[in-house]
């Protein structure tokens, strides 16, 4: 009887255990994760897995995390929110080092990676937080807290699998379709068919089998709001298992967006059938940013492609032997007379350049693809966008000066010469843009 008792507490109690779990309304929310550049078979997400970690690519990387509202999760359309924690701790791969850390674009704190204790950021909610380390460090744990409790974080699972698509706009390189899965709204899949790409498609295959129960997706062309309107977006999609097939409507709109379909699907291969569009005002081309897969109860799913290594790994052995040898994945990180310049230009294809000044804060971001490549010299296009914060001095009505900042950010391109040498360094040589050490 004793050992009835017993047992029958023990079921009790792993019950109630169970049952106590955290479901997402009480944790936080990740929409999505995303890492400038990566170390070769290292993940973002993985600074939410257990053993694993994330390792920057160059000295330039870090993580960006965007949050949703977690108590909305089983509702439909627009997923833009905050996540609500009063405190986050960040565990790096080294003892000796640095983490900077920002919130909704404004840097909060500094930590050191000898103390890895939770610090206070305030009950403020938060959209977005990037966490960038000093070099040679890596993340193996960031871990979120309100009034002194670790939440459960619920984040997009990576699976890794294979994405494909019927068509790409060119330059290929820059629109493939694993950018679907990257976490960045800034680059995304393009169709390539002449048309508004009526009929287009792109497939995932993965290497296990899932249910989905819906998808959310950051319809057409996100990284400006003129450029949203300027190229197409789906209005109308139909996703298929090869058994069973459900067409849903896709809002004409900025920022995530949460659809359900009418009962989960199974699978390991997923289609996904462009049915319907909106055209741009100046391109026919039509645009996805990025796509989760939904599973079930708040389970959420991103494809690691194996494309995406292949890829940097043939561009890496085509520069072989070229000036872009030296200068791809290295950071430059340089002091001006007043501020300083740092860039850096990536094997995925990306590049960002900062330059800081008293009179003017700005970013270059975008891509970058070979026009031109030689033993003595490269030429490479560049497009993106150009963010600048100018302080403007002015003399008011009371005779006193006074300042004020001003905003604005346009896309734009570029050519640039590469060229590299012992003494000199890389220099990136363009019309409107020129880099060197010097």
């Amino acid at each position: 009887m004793r050992f009835l008792h017993f047992l029958s507490l023990i079921i009790f109690l792993l019950f109630s255990q169970f049952c106590s779990k955290s479901t997402p309304e009480k944790g936080i929310m990740i929409e999505r994760i995303q890492a400038s550049a990566s170390a070769k078979g290292s993940n973002p997400i993985n600074v939410f897995v257990s053993g694993k970690s994330w390792s920057p690519k160059t000295d330039l990387d870090g993580v960006t995390i965007f949050f949703s509202n977690a108590d909305k999760w089983q509702e439909k359309g627009k997923t833009e929110g905050r996540a609500f924690f009063d405190a986050l701790s960040i565990t790096c791969t080294v003892k000796e080092g640095n983490i900077s850390l920002y919130r909704d674009g404004s840097s909060i704190a500094s930590s050191n990676c000898a103390d890895s204790k939770p610090q206070s950021i305030g009950k403020t909610g938060t959209h977005v937080i990037y966490v960038l380390p000093s070099p040679g460090v890596g993340i193996e744990d960031i871990s979120f807290f309100k009034d002194g409790k670790k939440l459960d974080v619920f984040f997009p699972e990576p699976i890794q699998g294979e994405v494909t698509a019927s068509s790409i706009v060119e330059p290929k390189e820059s629109y493939p379709p694993f950018s679907l899965f990257d976490g960045s709204t800034d680059f995304g899949w393009v169709e390539g068919v002449k048309g508004d790409g009526i009929g287009e498609w792109f497939q995932v295959d993965l290497e296990k089998e899932i249910t989905i129960s819906g998808i959310e997706i950051f319809n057409g062309y996100q990284r400006l709001d003129v450029l949203f309107q300027k190229n197409g977006v789906v209005t109308e999609m139909q996703v298929s298992n090869g058994k069973d097939s459900y067409t849903f409507n896709v809002d004409d709109q900025q920022g995530g967006q949460r659809i359900f379909f009418p009962k989960p699907m199974k699978g390991d291969k997923f289609k996904f059938t462009i049915s319907k569009v909106r055209t741009g005002s100046v391109w026919k081309d039509t645009v996805i940013a990025e796509v989760i897969l939904l599973g079930e109860k708040g389970k959420r799913y991103s494809v690691i492609d194996k494309t995406v290594d292949i890829t940097e790994e043939s561009l890496l052995a085509k520069i072989k032997n070229t000036p872009l040898e030296k200068s791809i994945n290295v950071a430059f990180v340089s002091e001006l007379p007043e501020g300083r310049l740092d860039y850096v230009f990536r094997s995925n294809g990306s590049f960002v350049i900062w330059k800081d000044t008293a009179d003017e804060s700005r970013v270059f971001d975008g891509n970058w693809i070979i026009r031109k490549l030689s033993p003595d010299e490269a030429k490479i296009y560049i497009f993106g966008r150009d963010h600048k914060i100018a302080t403007i001095e002015s003399m008011g009505d009371s005779g006193y000066s006074d300042s004020y900042e001003e905003e604005s950010t346009v896309m734009f391109r570029d050519t640039m010469q590469v060229t590299y040498s012992a003494e000199e360094g890389a220099i990136f040589a363009g019309e409107k843009i020129t880099l060197s050490k010097n």
